[in-house]
């Protein structure tokens, strides 16, 4: 199957609803990917996740893991320069 182009701006907003839909995740209030040019095509962003304090870290840093692995397998950032 072949991956979807996506913008930065709607992978973020999808990261966001996928991370804080997990239990202990809540406390997410910004996602942010982060490109690098030294990746090859379909791995070269990775997700900066921004919590409050109270947030479960583990189940946080475990939510964004399996979003990010998720959403590289759907998606190849679409790069406007």
């Amino acid at each position: 199957m072949a991956k979807a182009l996506i913008s930065k701006a709607d992978l973020e907003r999808i990261a966001l609803q996928d991370i804080r839909s997990f239990p202990g995740s809540e406390h997410v209030v910004s996602v942010e990917v982060e490109y690098e040019a030294h990746q090859p095509q379909g791995i070269n962003w990775q997700l900066c996740v921004i919590a409050n304090d109270g947030g479960d870290l583990d189940r946080i840093q475990y939510a964004a893991k399996v979003t990010s692995d998720r959403l590289k397998r759907r998606y190849d950032l679409r790069l406007a320069f």
